[in-house]
């Protein structure tokens, strides 16, 4: 009966810690979205923690009174009262038996809670590497950043080209050869030069000058800036296809230890988790002999499977702290590189006099640009503080 009572009031005192902390999580999410999917979590499994150590500490706090006394009780009964110290020592020998069987058990569920804690964060993360995935994969850089970098692409660049190659071929008999035509800056050459001699009224060749100036001079000084972006966010995008499969492989190895052998995929996609905590559950109560006891059976631990079992869940929960480690440095790196593409975008230094000719497309990598960092800012962002806070729950050590 008290052991019911003392969950009850642990229960009630997780319920309104989780309340405080959510409440104060959500006040805070306009300004940190990371908050919505990071400190809940926090908060629930903090008040989880406490609520398993303040029902071990009921259970054994009459337990350790009585030990205290017959510690003291031996201090002062006469050596010479045999009968007295044998029975001391030997309820003393069975208080340290009772102890160590509760701080075991103990042990091995407080292993499981966090076991399954990090069940959780990994479907966390999965979830926040999809988004990322699918992210990388909508942009718009990728599709357009060689088209902006290329002096053909643009209306302007061709009418004139087409233009001096006429010129050329009507008055010379003349047609430029095939490299020139296919490399841009070659070709954007001879179009300029083909522009000062051709005819035509000296306005008309003037604006026609000027906007084919702006195109040359934006695609020569932005042509390998542009070509880095494109390159870094490839190799972003290739390196969070990474990051998906190793969360995934991490998933498959943490399951396994409980014989658990559905995909992280698959059990995303028929939201199969209860079967897997059911599974986790079924091997602590089997270790614990809780299984043996509803049975009928005596319930007696089995060691073997109790040091397995310890083993195994710690060792997954070991990987699920080395991966928020990846996870978080991903995220930081991609922070970085989004900075680094974002001072690239607005290096253009003629950007303003030029800004009738510069294409849709260079706006639009600006916008995604700004856009992306304000994710891995705020969406994908784990700060610090979180991140060590999950990994100190992960290994019990929060306070």
């Amino acid at each position: 009966m008290k052991t019911k009572t003392s969950l009850k009031r642990a229960g009630l005192l997780a319920a309104a810690l989780l309340l405080l902390c959510c409440h104060f999580a959500t006040a805070r999410s306009n300004s940190d979205t990371s908050s919505i999917w990071i400190n809940p979590f926090i908060c629930i499994t903090a008040s989880d923690i406490d609520a398993l150590n303040s029902c071990f500490e009921e259970s054994t706090a009459s337990l350790k009174t009585r030990h205290l006394e017959i510690k003291n009780q031996l201090l002062t009964v006469s050596p010479t009262d045999e009968k007295t110290v044998c029975g001391l020592l030997l309820e003393r020998f069975r208080l340290d038996e009772e102890l160590q069987t509760l701080e075991t058990e103990h042990q091995l569920k407080s292993i499981k809670l966090r076991y399954r804690k990090g069940v959780e964060i990994v479907k966390m993360l999965y979830e926040k590497i999809l988004s990322m995935d699918h992210h990388f994969s909508s942009l718009k850089v990728q599709q357009n950043l060689l088209k902006i970098s290329n002096p053909h692409h643009y209306p302007e660049f061709k009418e004139a080209r087409t233009a001096m190659e006429e010129k050329l071929k009507r008055k010379y008999n003349f047609a430029l050869p095939t490299l020139f035509q296919s490399n841009p800056f070659l070709s954007a050459a001879f179009s300029m030069i083909g522009m000062v001699i051709g005819g035509g009224e000296e306005k008309d060749k003037k604006e026609s000058m000027d906007r084919v100036a702006c195109i040359l001079d934006f695609t020569v000084r932005m042509y390998n800036d542009l070509n880095v972006i494109y390159y870094e966010t490839g190799y972003l995008r290739d390196a969070n296809l990474t990051l998906k499969k190793d969360c995934e492989a991490l998933f498959s190895d943490c399951a396994r230890q409980v014989g658990y052998t559905i995909t992280l995929e698959g059990c995303r996609q028929s939201d199969d988790w209860e079967r897997l905590y059911s599974l986790l559950d079924n091997l602590v109560a089997k270790a614990l002999g809780e299984t043996a006891a509803s049975q009928g059976f005596p319930s007696q631990p089995d060691t073997k499977l109790l040091l397995k079992a310890e083993t195994n869940l710690q060792f997954a929960i070991d990987r699920v702290v080395q991966f928020i480690n990846r996870y978080s440095d991903f995220v930081n790196q991609g922070n970085e590189y989004y900075k680094k593409f974002a001072k690239i975008a607005d290096s253009y230094e003629n950007e303003k006099s030029c800004t009738n000719v510069l294409p849709d497309e260079f706006r639009q990598l600006k916008t995604d640009i700004d856009q992306t960092l304000e994710k891995f800012n705020s969406a994908y962002r784990m700060p610090e503080v979180q991140g060590s806070k999950l990994k100190d729950m992960l290994y019990g050590t929060i306070d």
